[in-house]
């Protein structure tokens, strides 16, 4: 079983939606929640057990879908490969006794104004820096709207994780939707322009891998360069180690 409460809920928003019930909003309800100064949870195991809860409701809900989890958490990613995640035969003869709908179901029918990252995106990792050996990071808490920084590579995905996706922009999408935007001087994250659904990718948010390993922005006809403290776009020079980068999955 899941061992929070928290996402004990988020099952079973999944089981209900996805077996034939509903939720429905109340718009006039008053609903009153306490905030608490510390989490009522204690955690014997380490934060490991929400991990290990995250890939146990991923397993039996998600689908195909779970890999674009496990490639933003590198924690339940391991989990995976260890398979140690318990036994999940119960929860899984629940869903075949109940005739429940798959997650592709659930998005279309449910939640179908959300955008969905590439189930495979072209390009996913973390983005070094070929001339600096750092990594192209989103600094914290960088929820848009501030420039990136070159940071010591960790390979634990996080604020290093990026995709490179078929509309090619250079997403991170871990919180929200995300984009590397292109401007003249330093390079920020800003909110993608892209969320499918007849949208597009602006020019500034459009990115090519190019041969010679630059990454060039063509809206600007300008590269992404570590030097200095924050990612900026300079005049592209493809013999500069300073504008070639490389794209490298997670440990």
């Amino acid at each position: 079983m899941l061992k929070n409460l928290k996402w004990q809920r988020t099952e079973t928003i999944c089981e209900v939606w996805q077996c034939g019930g509903q939720l429905e909003i109340m718009p006039c309800s008053v609903v009153g929640h306490v905030f608490r100064s510390k989490s009522p949870h204690s955690f014997p195991k380490g934060t490991q057990v929400i991990a290990r809860n995250q890939v146990r409701l991923a397993e039996v809900w998600m689908d195909e879908y779970k890999e674009i989890f496990y490639r933003r958490n590198t924690d339940a990613a391991k989990i995976v490969k260890q398979k140690s995640f318990g036994d999940l035969s119960k929860r899984f003869a629940i869903k075949h006794r109940l005739q429940c709908k798959n997650f592709t179901w659930y998005l279309n029918n449910i939640y179908p104004e959300v955008y969905v990252p590439d189930l495979n995106p072209v390009i996913s990792g973390y983005i070094k820096s070929f001339g600096q050996s750092l990594c192209l990071d989103v600094g914290e808490n960088n929820q848009g709207g501030k420039p990136l920084i070159l940071y010591t590579c960790h390979g634990l995905g996080g604020n290093q994780y990026f995709e490179y996706s078929a509309q090619h922009e250079i997403r991170h999408n871990i919180q929200k939707e995300l984009c590397l935007h292109a401007a003249q001087g330093l390079v920020q994250l800003k909110a993608c322009t892209y969320k499918g659904h007849k949208t597009v990718a602006t020019g500034e948010q459009i990115w090519e891998i190019q041969k010679d390993q630059l990454l060039y922005n063509p809206f600007l006809q300008m590269c992404l360069t570590a030097n200095g403290e924050h990612p900026s776009l300079v005049s592209c020079n493809p013999s500069d180690p300073l504008q070639k980068w490389i794209f490298s999955q997670n440990d």
